[in-house]
This record gives structure tokens, sequence and C-alpha cells, in this order.
């Protein structure tokens, strides 16, 4: 049998925004054009109003804003005006996806018991309505997680409780690696689990010294490694991702020890060193 040669990983990368919220108000047009000039070619946005503060530059730069997280998608799904609105502007910036970043600690629901699978269930209803209004406006609709959702027994937990009630139709995940890995769970078997389900995926690497944590606050900012500087299995990371259906891939560091575009640049370079 021919042996087949590996081949570097070729999808474009992309950033999430959020990593250089330290810096990029600052200096926008300096700070992504370092962005652009390491490699990348996307940029996941972490607020709606950053689509008319940054759209011109990210088009002078050739840097295609593709993803958005949306806040308060949720409660602004209810006014159907609002949503459209956001969404039309999305639209029309080039955004495909747009979905649910972050589940407050206070509105989480109860911490156990029946009534927190009746919280998810009625949680994962609002997400299919407001995913519905997001497709027909073209927009493909996600939820991002955090640690939380892993925690406790499997069958038990938010993560169980959104995969049962989520139409797969309407809503995809967006996986965060470190997220996931931080919770204790293995995010090659999340993959194949969700398998066709995993659209975007957050890139990020985790300290080898990081004991499992049941929620976001427990993560020290040393946990958090640029891609290849610490403990997960990238190559079997992104294989599985490509053989499971997942389409963007935006590298994120949520705490970096210095320049955060200097840990970009890092994790860009290693990450053009996997051979698949």
């Amino acid at each position: 049998m021919p042996v087949l040669s590996a081949k570097p990983f070729s999808k474009p990368l992309g950033i999430q925004l959020y990593t250089a919220r330290s810096t990029w108000p600052k200096d926008p047009e300096g700070v992504l054009k370092r962005v652009a000039d390491i490699g990348y070619k996307e940029v996941e946005l972490y607020a709606a109003d950053q689509i008319e503060k940054l759209g011109p530059t990210l088009k002078k730069l050739g840097l295609a804003p593709t993803s958005m997280h949306i806040a308060d998608a949720i409660s602004l799904a209810d006014d159907d005006t609002r949503f459209k609105q956001t969404l039309d502007q999305a639209v029309a910036a080039g955004i495909k996806y747009g979905g649910v970043p972050y589940v407050a600690p206070n509105a989480r629901g109860p911490k156990g018991g029946p009534e927190l699978g009746e919280f998810w269930k009625k949680w994962s209803a609002k997400m299919n309505r407001a995913a519905a209004t997001a497709n027909k406006a073209g927009v493909t609709f996600f939820y991002h997680h955090h640690a939380f959702e892993f925690a406790g027994t499997v069958g038990e937990r938010p993560i169980d409780f959104m995969k049962k009630e989520l139409d797969p139709k309407l809503v995809k995940l967006e996986l965060d690696i470190f997220w996931v890995a931080a919770a204790g769970v293995d995010p090659l078997a999340v993959m194949k689990e969700w398998k066709g389900r995993v659209a975007l995926m957050h890139l990020k690497d985790k300290s080898s010294s990081m004991a499992p944590i049941a929620t976001e606050s427990q993560a020290k900012p040393s946990d958090f490694k640029e891609v290849g500087n610490g403990s997960l299995d990238f190559k079997a990371i992104l294989n599985t991702a490509l053989s499971t259906g997942v389409q963007r891939f935006y590298v994120e560091q949520d705490q970096c020890p210095g320049d955060p575009v200097d840990s970009l640049k890092i994790s860009f370079d290693n990450l053009k060193k996997v051979s698949l």
C-alpha cells in the first residue's frame, strides 16, 4: 500500500478578537495589521458594535469578519425587529455565524436535580427560536460553551440536555478546546459525539499542571497557553475536527503573559507546523 505523506493544516485561521481586548481599542489598525501580517485571514468579533467600529479597517487589511458573538442573543431574539436588524448588519458585513458566547453564573438555573433538566430544556427552546430567525436571515446560529456545561454526572449535565433538546439543523456548537479539556473531558470524544453539529472551534492550549475545574472562574491566568505550548494534542484535535465537519477555526487566548499579538503569532506558527 502507498504511504500517504503528511500535509500541513491548511484551513484559513482566524482569531477571536477578545484575545486582544486590552490592545486593539487603543490602536485598531495597528493591532489588526500585525494580526494580518502574521497570516491570519479571519476574525470573530465579540460584540455586535464592532461591525461598525472595525468593518472598514478589517476590509482594508484583508481580514474577513466571519463570525460574531451576540452577547444578548437570547433576550434580543424576543425583540424580533432589533434582532433582525443585528442579523442584517452581520450579513452585510460578510458574517456567516452568530451566537451565544456565555451564560452568566446567575443565569444558569438550578445546580442539580430534575429542575436543572427543565431549565436547560427551556433554554434550548429559546435558542432554537433564535436560531430559526438567524437562519432565515442567512446566519448560522451557535452556542459557545465554557467548563460548567460539562460538570456533573454524564447524562445530567447542561451539555447533555442541550445535545438532546437543540435542533441539530438550527443550532450548532462552537467547541472551545480549552474549556472542554479544562473540565476533564476529552475534546476528541465530544467532537465525535457531536459529529456534524460542531461548526466552529476555538483553538487554545492549556497548562499540563491544570487540574479539572467545574466553572470558568476556577481557571488561573497561567492555565492558558499558546497553541503548541501546552498539553493538548493538536494533531489529533485538528484531524478529528476535519473528519467531523468543523468549518471555522479561531485562535483565542483568554489570558496572555504579555502582548496578546505575540501570543497569537506563537499559536499561528505552531499550528502551521502541525502535520496531518
